[in-house]
């Protein structure tokens, strides 16, 4: 086939296609604008900014933003509280999703998966601050849930807003219930693509469910296991600020376990007392450029890991 029917081919494919294009036009110009457009504004980091100068008119300081943070008391505390609550997340956040899809598609009654699914997936609506809300009712020193029925069978209340060492562990089951109906239905879709013929072809040998699940349903989960677990491992360092803001709040006892690096982020652009007493906006993007290369660091460094263990199951 010569250049030109190439080209002909190519340009009739394109007009026959038109309305998909059309479609994601509207994807395409909202990831230029919010992803591609702000870039240029990661020079802020090596800035000291000023309403006058602006972006591009505020006087260059170099890698003194990096230093700051650095050399502070936060940079350790708040990376070092974010990997460990998403690593927790992840792990005990996939084995919950994952055991609990395959418990629900071994139920025979399609109408009971149905009301499973629905049950576990009410949470995933449930905003931040509600989450927050109903484990506060359940956590108050005083009237909380849990130390109302503490004191009923007589034993002492548990001071849980006074204690950071319990936090931890409250916050990541808050994060797993919350979203623990949406993984499961990401499970239950990789599931439901697996030709019921392997399963009949094992029942024919002898094999019985569990048989199954391990010898069947898991290796060919593995390939979306190993992407979920991807993409999560290229936010470990990106929390969920709303999430945790609403837990910690203004509790200081609570700071030392719970604060994130978007939580630090947050006090020091509203002119927190942790960062200055007026807004440093350089010094907050130095900070969100630290979490940027972090993440792209661990995402490359993992998907290479995978690629050398298993090249069809990486994300690139």
């Amino acid at each position: 086939m010569t250049a030109k029917k190439r080209w002909n081919v190519k340009k009739w494919e394109l007009i026959k296609n038109w309305p998909y294009y059309v479609m994601i036009l509207p994807v395409i110009v909202l990831f230029f604008v919010f992803a591609y457009l702000p870039i240029p504004g990661v020079i802020l980091a090596f800035k000291s900014y000023t309403i006058d100068g602006g972006i591009f008119g505020s006087p260059w300081v170099g890698l003194a933003n990096f230093k700051m943070f650095f050399l502070g008391t936060a940079f350790l505390r708040t990376t070092r509280n974010v990997v460990l609550i998403n690593t927790a997340n992840i792990f005990f956040g996939m084995t919950c999703s994952i055991a609990c899809a395959l418990l629900i598609n071994q139920l025979f009654s399609g109408k009971m998966q149905k009301i499973y699914q629905n049950i576990l997936f009410l949470p995933t609506f449930f905003s931040a601050l509600l989450v927050a809300k109903f484990f506060n009712l359940m956590l108050s020193n005083d009237k909380g849930l849990i130390n109302v029925f503490l004191q009923s069978i007589g034993l002492d209340p548990v001071m849980w807003y006074n204690n950071s060492i319990y936090w931890i562990p409250i916050v990541v089951i808050a994060g797993i219930w919350k979203g623990l109906g949406y993984n499961i239905i990401v499970y239950l879709a990789s599931i439901s693509g697996i030709d019921e013929e392997i399963y009949e072809a094992a029942k024919l040998d002898g094999a019985g469910r569990v048989k199954q699940v391990f010898h069947i349903t898991l290796p060919l989960l593995r390939p979306t296991i190993i992407m979920l677990l991807l993409l999560s491992i290229g936010r470990i360092f990106y929390g969920d600020f709303l999430f945790i803001y609403a837990f910690v709040g203004d509790n200081y006892v609570l700071q030392e376990t719970l604060d994130i690096i978007e939580t630090y982020l947050f006090r020091g652009v509203i002119g927190g007392s942790n960062l200055s007493s007026t807004p440093d906006y350089g010094m907050s993007a130095a900070i969100g450029l630290y979490q940027t290369l972090l993440g792209f660091l661990v995402i490359f460094g993992s998907n290479l890991i995978v690629r050398k263990i298993d090249k069809d199951s990486a994300l690139f």
